[in-house]
């Protein structure tokens, strides 16, 4: 059985390898948002999250937050669970997010989630949502906040 924080480096390194997202973070926290997702990761044009479960109380949990009742308050285009084989039936995970899981050997294999190339034309995001279903509107503003608050600490090593 894997750590949470186990998972969530796991995740980040999924992400920059496999979906080729060039900024990734994890558990970033930022003025301006109270959600920590434990994945975030940044392309020029889109953003995506993953949360990371080793519980079903957790995973349970986390429909509780204001952002998941209300979808457009939260960040990332693409949102996903990640979570050990067998931990969350697929049923239990909304249709717009995606779902991976990890085997026992650290394996990620994706349950459910789009195939191809993620937010790869120019359609406005509104449109892009009608044709992708695991596309979700996100909250700009924390986005920015988060980028900025990345853009601050790695301005600091200097």
């Amino acid at each position: 059985m894997f750590t949470h924080n186990e998972l969530v480096l796991i995740a980040a390194k999924w992400v920059k390898k496999n979906l080729k997202f060039p900024i990734v973070t994890t558990e970033l926290k930022t003025t301006g948002s109270r959600e920590i997702p434990d994945v975030l990761a940044f392309r020029s044009n889109t953003s995506l999250i993953i949360e990371c479960k080793t519980s079903l109380i957790d995973f349970k949990r986390d429909f509780k937050k204001p952002e998941r009742i209300n979808q457009d308050k939260g960040v990332g285009n693409y949102r996903l669970y990640l979570a050990p084989e067998g931990l969350i039936p697929i049923n239990l995970i909304p249709k717009s997010w995606g779902f991976l899981e990890i085997s026992p050997k650290g394996i990620i294999n994706t349950v459910q989630f789009r195939q191809g190339n993620i937010y790869h034309n120019n359609s406005s995001p509104e449109l892009y949502k009608i044709e992708d279903p695991f596309f979700h509107l996100s909250d700009i503003d924390k986005e920015r906040s988060f980028l900025y608050s990345l853009l601050t600490r790695k301005n600091q090593q200097f």
